[in-house]
């Protein structure tokens, strides 16, 4: 299967709002483990449900790989769940194509 042109990062609105005026968005996790988790489109409702289900604050970063810069790797998940793209980078805005609030959260 190729590589998908969108995948989607699911920020907190906190975490979005202070940074929406920068170049580039990042996360704790680009310092702490190298990279920036992201789901692919059919992986996004999973990983609301396992990971932010009881969050309404959330946004959904829709990012365009061709626009990136920095590296995007396929990783199995630990638990078995499939591979996960992750986004060895800060994400430029100019590949962030839209901001959207996830179903049920508007």
């Amino acid at each position: 299967m190729a590589a998908p042109r969108f995948i989607f990062h699911i920020a907190c609105k906190d975490d979005w709002e202070r940074q929406k005026d920068e170049p580039a968005y990042s996360t704790e996790t680009l310092d702490s483990e190298g990279f920036i988790h992201c789901s692919r489109e059919e992986q996004l409702n999973g990983t609301i449900l396992r990971w932010f289900k009881k969050r309404r604050d959330l946004r959904i970063l829709k990012i365009d790989t061709a626009q990136l810069g920095v590296p995007v790797i396929y990783e199995a998940a630990e638990d078995g769940s499939g591979f996960f793209p992750h986004v060895f980078g800060a994400i430029t805005k100019t590949a962030i194509v839209e901001v959207e609030l996830p179903k049920g959260n508007e």
